[in-house]
């Protein structure tokens, strides 16, 4: 596959006039992208590489989860999974399946739809544009791996043991007197931490637990259920 610069700037042009783009014409901006998208035959290219054998709604359900009273928006780190999640909610967006100002709203809530939505194009959009600019330039790899360590995975039940006590964690959180920096802190701990259960990565689990439980006793937080966690872990023999 050739490295098209024109395709590359087009795209880039696309996505800035979608950032810098007045509320009222955000779909119309949106669908320039994904003309470009489809004319360009680098993008079509990579976009039938990583759509390939993609699971598009079990995929969405991992990227879109509740903590507690707050919708998380949490993007797959592999580039590939990444590229064909965004680039199907972007279709869904065009076809009017989801509303990308209340989707905003929901994921990415401020004190302005504006501002809402410039948080939703950092998270969702320039992630986007950088995996999928970085194929075109780099190349397809069909080698390339995509862990960098043994996983040794937890128990099944060990999620369904520390679901609840997670929106235990988060209410704590909500309801303690922090500052706004400390509470956007832990709301990234408590993501973090609900995604290495998801993973049932022991390695993973452990490391961000341990970040996660100094923290909340650092603010005597959500004491009982840092109890029963540790309690939990131990019982699926993920610590000692």
């Amino acid at each position: 596959m050739a490295y098209d610069k024109e395709g590359v700037h087009a795209l880039v042009c696309a996505l800035e006039d979608v950032k810098n783009s007045n509320l009222i014409f955000v779909d119309k901006n949106l669908r320039n992208v994904l003309k470009c998208l489809a004319f360009y035959e680098e993008f079509r290219t990579v976009l039938a590489y990583c759509n390939k054998n993609f699971d598009y709604e079990t995929e969405k359900r991992k990227a879109l989860t509740r903590v507690g009273d707050s919708n998380i928006l949490r993007l797959p780190k592999n580039p590939k999974t990444l590229v064909a999640l965004v680039s199907n909610m972007l279709v869904e967006f065009d076809a009017g399946a989801m509303d990308i100002l209340g989707f905003s709203a929901s994921f990415c809530p401020a004190d302005t739809k504006q501002e809402s939505f410039d948080v939703l194009y950092n998270k969702l959009l320039e992630p986007f544009k950088l995996a999928l600019v970085n194929f075109v330039v780099e190349g397809i790899r069909e080698d390339a791996p995509e862990i960098s360590h043994q996983v040794e995975f937890a128990h099944s039940g060990l999620t369904e043991q520390v679901e609840y006590l997670l929106v235990g964690m988060a209410k704590a959180v909500q309801e303690a007197q922090l500052s706004d920096e400390l509470r956007a802190e832990f709301g990234v701990m408590l993501e973090g931490f609900s995604v290495a259960l998801d993973s049932r990565d022991s390695l993973m689990i452990k490391a961000i637990w341990t970040g996660l439980r100094r923290a909340l006793a650092d603010e005597k937080l959500a004491l009982q259920e840092i109890e029963k966690v540790d309690e939990a872990l131990r019982l699926y023999l993920i610590s000692k």
